[in-house]
């Protein structure tokens, strides 16, 4: 929809033709009308009825901006002045040179542009080489480099630039990376890592340490990173600082890497060669069972565990020893496998060996009882561990999170990719493939939340993960520390993605269903509501002031690009600066700038929406909460008025508020809000659209009219707004269609017509009588079953084969080979298509056919079992004719075939039979040749085997003219005469064509 206000920052904002967004001083016909004009006055709000006025809302004059050309570029200058550049980028342009410089640098470039001249003169070539191409170029050149540096936010200008120079003279690198870190801290990854890598090649630890603290508040759960500023602390023997860090971060990453890390550096400051009174050992067992409580559920957790085991070996006492410290460590170890053999991790199976050995070098007949009991435990983590390989064996983990890129853009299929193997893995916990839930709940919990931290450390940036954390931890009733996990997931996920409405909208929700609500404390109540939403609302507005700084750098950039060029090219193109049609022809720079500022519009334009969608998700929670209100003291009002004072809000907003108005307080303001919004958004169809639906809704037909017919000539009068107009004219249509008269229906569609001639006048009709749910019109009407609902032939037709319709048709040319009949693939494997149909080579013989027995009958009977409308003798005999375009002959008498198979008697065969006796089953002996594919897929006749395929068709009768030999028992014939009884093909213009197939319903 459209946006109330244009601007976020200090210039006027403007897209391209159409689009939706709207200055509220261009909307207003009337300066009384303006809500930003001095005559608004300002209102307490201390009335609750019907006096409240919406336009009552006063706006400070000094917010307001004048409008401006949004692609106006500036007249030709003089050489702009150096531009000043910090960390690689514009900042501003300089007019602190001197003069004199600037002159005697272009004289300089000058005598250098002469002098390449000459040279390439000298050389024959045809193009001289532009100075702004040179590296040391003039300033324009200089300038047009540093253009080219800023990135541009719409993929064809992009494309059509060049590419920025990897590094910039006189400028130190870190400088360069210091500043991309400061311009987009989440998103630009990469430089955090070359910084961290450029500081520690240079040795300058101060610096490193400082980065090394920024990268962690904002990569928080950067395992990495933590372990390398921990090792560089190690290095130096700075043990208070590894400490600090430690307590810092163990709490918040759980990364096996990491409590690796803890454990060497415990045992490290923990000697136990020296370790008189046990206070060493007791120190390390007590930091393995806190980082086993931690992160020993996870699969790479195996190491771990083999370690703490290996570390209680070495403990006092002899493992079968009869004393006390020889039972307790044997206590103790069978402990920690029985612990570790339950846990899916890489080194299951190693621990498993080694605790068998353990077991029967005590004690073989105990032992055997204990792997017994142990057995299903280590099977069910051996089989779990399977899985989670399988599941995870694409799952990359980066350094440092990323943000999901756009839909559409570089990354964004991996990156789904990687979001669905977490979310496998995270199902496959939940589960329960181990079967804790019942025996052990805590485990079972730990491990899924172990699961979902796991996951946010690699998809911090998802909101999606941390939602659905918080609400499995809601549902399942998950506390640490006593407190709940939900609330502290929202929390965290809405520090790691401020931006995030869902995460604002869920946090709200969650604190409005659980709030313990006192009497009349609804004032505290609202507010702690409100908080997340004013929060993520604060985030927003600050990106779109971050957007709108940017589209202004580029901008201002590329607009003393576009003066340089024009003050250079004025000579040479003095006569080319019109097109055809007498307009000005715009450079590739202006075409640049108005791409640019049209991909802007559209950044921007989501922005509103989004901020306007959270806007009315405030005024309906404080509808709930303090009802009405008013506009100083809370409630619905109080939203609508700090949205207004806010700005770039969208026409929803003013159909959310009118609504719960007019609807849940049936307010006659709700009327005013919609009529104001009608003057702010007189372009906006969808919000005439909603007004229009008001007013039906009040039974307002006669200002609904009006406000139709006011929007509709406004949007054809211009082209670039007419499509607005369809969606208008299409609900007013199928109004006047359910309620109105038809001449009024008539008239209404020839309008339509004339504007939208491309569109079927039919559809317009149609309409009258559809719904959304059913089109009556458009629903098939079933007469004859027979005629309309016939089943698509699966089996292949007599002109048309499978073979040859899936085949490409061979060249026509002489074979000097038979034309053999084209059969259709056997059942039991796909015949290919074949660059030597017409000319097969041998094919060696099959070996035995896997479908005899009882697969072949299983076929067979299917293939008898599919009836046919026609005789059995009649499909005989259109099997085997061979498809038409194999006939190189005389064709066939398409007449006399359809009456011989019409008047031709077909006794049943089993008649046939009994009159033939025996001798009817008699088979034809055939020579010891083996049959090739295209005879030998050819079907029996019912009447007995045919001797030969290709006799059998030169003998026929139904072969008219050809030269074959006639059978025996045929007389003789003139040419072109049929034989007795045969009736003479329907001749001369208008006749009916015989039916097919002798009469039959196919």
């Amino acid at each position: 929809m459209a946006s109330e206000d244009a601007s976020w920052g200090e210039e006027g904002f403007e897209g391209a033709n159409g689009d939706p967004t709207q200055h509220s001083e261009q909307n207003i016909e009337d300066t009384a009308q303006d809500p930003h004009a001095p005559g608004d006055a300002d209102d307490d709000g201390s009335d609750d009825g019907g006096d409240y006025d919406p336009e009552s809302v006063s706006f400070d004059p000094s917010n307001q901006v004048p409008e401006q050309a949004a692609f106006a570029v500036p007249e030709p200058a003089p050489a702009p002045s150096k531009p000043k550049m910090t960390g690689g980028f514009i900042v501003e342009a300089s007019d602190d040179e001197d003069e004199e410089e600037d002159e005697a640098e272009e004289k300089k470039d000058d005598q250098a542009q002469e002098q390449e001249q000459g040279q390439a003169q000298e050389q024959q070539q045809q193009a001289p080489i532009p100075p702004a191409t040179e590296e040391k170029a003039g300033e324009p050149a200089e300038a047009a480099r540093s253009a080219s540096a800023v990135p541009s936010t719409t993929d064809a200008v992009a494309a059509q630039a060049p590419p920025p120079p990897p590094h910039i003279p006189g400028i130190d690198p870190v400088q360069l990376l210091e500043a991309r870190v400061n311009e987009d801290p989440r998103g630009d990854t990469d430089a955090w890592l070359e910084l961290m890598a450029e500081y520690t090649r240079r040795e300058n630890y101060e610096a490193l340490r400082a980065a090394y603290d920024r990268c962690v508040n904002v990569f928080p759960q950067a395992a990495d990173v933590w372990v390398e500023w921990i090792e560089l602390e190690l290095r130096m023997d700075n043990f208070r600082a590894v400490e600090h860090l430690f307590e810092r971060c163990l709490g918040l990453v759980p990364s096996v890497k990491l409590w690796t890390v803890y454990l060497d550096y415990i045992r490290r400051i923990n000697d136990l060669s020296n370790d008189a009174s046990g206070q060493a050992r007791r120190t390390i067992t007590q930091s393995y069972e806190f980082t086993i409580e931690r992160v020993g559920v996870d699969k790479d957790s195996g190491v771990i565990w083999s370690d703490y085991i290996q570390f209680l070996k070495t403990g006092p006492g002899q493992v079968g020893g009869t004393g006390w410290q020889d039972q307790q460590k044997m206590d103790q170890l069978r402990k920690a496998y029985h612990r570790a053999i339950n846990v899916p991790t890489s080194k299951v199976n190693e621990l498993w060996r080694e605790y068998d050995q353990f077991e029967m070098s005590l004690n073989k007949m105990t032992g055997r009882k204990f792997i017994q009991e142990r057995s299903p435990g280590y099977m069910s983590a051996k089989s779990a561990n399977i899985a989670l390989d399988n599941i995870t064996r694409n799952l990359r983990r980066t350094k440092l999170p990323r943000l999901p890129p756009a839909p559409g853009f570089d990354g964004d299929v991996e990156y789904k990719e990687q979001v669905e193997i977490w979310k496998k893995w995270i199902a496959w916990e939940k589960d329960d493939h181990l079967v804790l839930a019942t025996d052990e709940p805590k485990v079972f919990k730990q491990r899924v939340m172990y699961c979902y931290r796991q996951a946010l450390m690699a998809l911090r940036f998802c909101p999606e993960i941390w939602l659905d954390a918080a609400d499995w931890c809601l549902k399942n009733d998950v506390r640490e520390d006593d407190k709940e996990t939900a609330t502290e997931m929202l929390v965290q996920g809405i520090a790691a993605n401020p931006e995030s409405v869902l995460l604002a909208f869920k946090h709200a929700d969650h604190i409005e269903a659980n709030y313990p609500v006192k009497e009349g404390d609804t004032v505290e109540f609202a507010k702690t509501v409100r908080r997340p939403l004013d929060d993520v609302l604060g985030t927003l507005y600050a990106l779109g002031d971050k957007v709108k700084e940017r589209e202004k750098l580029e901008v201002s950039t590329l607009k003393q690009q576009a003066a340089q060029e024009k003050s250079e090219d004025a000579a040479e193109n003095q006569y080319d600066d019109e097109e055809e049609g007498g307009l000005p022809r715009k450079s590739p720079t202006e075409l640049r700038i108005e791409a640019i500022q049209k991909g802007y519009a559209a950044e921007t334009q989501l922005l509103s929406r989004t901020i306007s969608y959270v806007w009315i998700a405030m005024a309906r929670a404080m509808r709930r909460i303090q009802g009405k209100g008013n506009q100083t003291e809370g409630g619905l009002r109080k939203v609508f008025t700090d949205a207004r004072h806010k700005g770039r809000l969208t026409s929803d907003v003013y159909v959310a508020v009118a609504l719960l108005e007019s609807v849940v307080y049936k307010d006659p303001v709700g009327a005013k809000i919609f009529e104001r919004g009608a003057r702010l958004f007189p372009n906006d169809e969808v919000f005439m659209i909603e007004y229009l639906k008001f007013l039906h809704s009040k039974d307002d037909t006669t200002n609904a009219r009006v406000v139709f017919e006011t929007c509709v000539n406004r949007l054809v009068s211009k082209p670039e707004t007419l499509h607005k107009a369809k969606p208008l004219y299409a609900y007013f249509h199928k109004y006047e269609s359910q309620f109105g008269e038809l001449s009024q229906i008539s008239k209404l569609e020839d309008r339509i017509a004339e504007l939208f001639p491309d569109d079927p006048r039919l559809s317009y009709f149609t309409a009258r009588y559809s719904s959304d749910k059913f089109d009556p019109v458009a629903a098939p009407v079933i007469i004859s079953k027979s005629a309309q609902m016939r089943p698509k032939q699966l089996l292949p037709t007599i002109e048309q084969p499978g073979s040859m319709r899936s085949s490409p048709q061979p060249a026509a040319y002489e074979s000097p080979r038979p034309h053999y009949v084209q059969v259709a693939p056997s059942p039991k494997r796909p015949l290919g298509p074949d660059d030597e149909e017409l000319n097969p080579p041998k094919r060696l013989a099959r070996g035995v056919s896997p479908l005899k027995g009882a697969a072949g009958r299983r076929l067979d009977q299917q293939r008898r079992n599919q009836a046919s409308a026609l005789h059995r003798d009649i499909t005989f005999i259109l099997s085997i004719l061979p498809p038409a375009h194999t006939y190189d002959g005389a064709p066939l008498n398409a007449a006399g075939l359809t009456s011989i198979l019409r008047e031709t008697p077909l006794p049943p065969v089993s008649e046939w039979i009994s009159k033939m006796g025996p001798q009817a089953r008699q088979q034809t002996p055939g020579h010891g040749r083996q049959t090739s594919g295209e005879y030998a897929s050819r079907p029996l006749s019912p009447f007995g085997r045919v001797q030969s395929a290709s006799g059998g068709y030169r003998n026929s009768p139904l072969a008219a003219g050809a030269t074959y030999p006639p059978p025996p028992n045929a007389g003789a014939l003139p040419p072109g005469a049929l034989p007795p009884g045969w009736p003479a093909p329907p001749t001369g213009y208008g006749q009916p064509q015989p039916p097919q197939y002798g009469g039959y319903p196919y």
